[in-house]
């Protein structure tokens, strides 16, 4: 029998357990909250058990109310991807592009927001201005890198925009799956590699890309847009993928993620001007 969402099932973010403990609770049947609030848990020391008892209420309640913060509090790092069958419906892809690596020197030119059902571009000179209000709808963002470049960014140029919403960086839990490099190298190695065009673009074209806006060149906003749409469409199908990678092994029946197809996008870009930016790396590689 396949049993719900692996977060009713852990027990990591209680006081003093670890992944031993964690698996004995398992071993010995306590496999949800609920099990344990009624269990005697008998290889506790009393003020253990009273203290994880009333841990697991306070999880119950914070689970009823959607509060994804409260278990990023408490998880180990690693262990964050549990939040994301919970809170699958409140969450939020997201990734930016800027006119630089150096938060606090460089700025954000585009953020872009995909929820499964929507990819929303908030432009800086349009309506950046209304992302901070956009992104409360959600309750967990994830991200590609995000925890050292996309958060620090917004936080250096918005403030505590994100303050309150939980952040799982798929980075990490891809990297512990055996999969490293960019984005792009991830997806063609899972096979969900984005079959668009604009598939040797990178950060550095971005950059470029924003440049020749501001220069007034025809297309190449739309072109940014697209770029950063196809970074962000393809995280969430890569969550579910890694997700259930890693209940594989756990000795529990879950009930897997269903991976979402990665949305064909109908967003204008210049192919011209994709052409010539690729053929100009091209160029410069020929003189090196």
């Amino acid at each position: 029998m396949k049993i719900g969402a692996v977060l009713r099932h852990t027990f990591l973010h209680l006081h003093g357990v670890g992944p031993r403990t964690e698996a004995r609770f398992w071993r010995e049947g306590v496999l949800t909250w609920e099990d344990a609030l009624r269990h005697p848990l008998p290889w506790l020391a009393p003020w253990h058990r009273e203290l994880l008892r009333a841990e697991l209420e306070e999880s119950c309640r914070r689970l009823s109310l959607g509060d994804a913060l409260h278990f990023q509090a408490l998880l180990p790092a690693g262990e964050r991807w549990r939040l994301l069958a919970d809170f699958w419906g409140h969450v939020a892809c997201l990734d930016i592009e800027t006119t630089g690596l150096a938060w606090g020197f460089n700025v954000i030119t585009v953020i872009g927001i995909y929820d499964g059902q929507e990819y929303r571009a908030f432009v800086r000179g349009h309506n950046l201005h209304l992302f901070p209000r956009e992104v409360r709808r959600y309750r967990l963002i994830i991200t590609y890198n995000g925890q050292r470049f996309d958060v620090p960014f917004i936080e250096a140029e918005m403030g505590p925009v994100l303050t309150g919403i939980a952040h799982l960086d798929l980075m990490y839990v891809l990297r512990r799956l055996g999969l490293r490099g960019g984005l792009k190298r991830v997806e063609v190695a899972t096979g969900m590699a984005r079959p668009s065009a604009l598939q040797g673009l990178s950060g550095y074209h971005a950059v470029l890309l924003w440049q020749m806006y501001r220069r007034g060149h025809r297309g190449a906003l739309d072109t940014l847009v697209r770029y950063n749409a196809e970074d962000v469409v393809g995280l969430l199908p890569l969550a579910a993928y890694a997700y259930n990678l890693m209940t594989a092994p756990l000795p529990l029946s879950v009930a897997p993620l269903p991976v979402p197809e990665r949305p064909e996008l109908s967003l204008p870009y210049d192919p011209a001007l994709v052409d010539w930016l690729l053929e100009g790396e091209e160029r410069e590689e020929e003189v090196v």
